[in-house]
């Protein structure tokens, strides 16, 4: 598995107006698969998860505009929690 880029952003809670760190990282697998792991300091033990990209999600991810970082975040409610 080799790391494709990765990325760091400020989010800002909607709920308490708060500030914290998130990061994802594009990672794709040996047989050509890509995972978007995601994580995020907003809560006191942090959260994770994983998505698994197709090829066209994991262009639109790396062509996401900068003014929306995090937008796969909410789109992978359904996948397996990690933490």
């Amino acid at each position: 598995m080799r790391l494709v880029v990765s990325r760091n952003y400020l989010a800002l809670n909607a709920d308490t107006l708060t500030e914290y760190s998130a990061r994802e990282a594009l990672l794709r697998a040996d047989d050509g698969s890509f995972l978007l792991y995601m994580t995020s300091e907003e809560r006191c033990h942090g959260e994770e998860r994983v998505a698994v990209l197709d090829c066209r999600d994991a262009l639109i991810w790396l062509n996401e505009l900068a003014y929306v970082p995090g937008s796969y975040w909410h789109s992978s409610q359904s996948e397996e929690h990690l933490a």
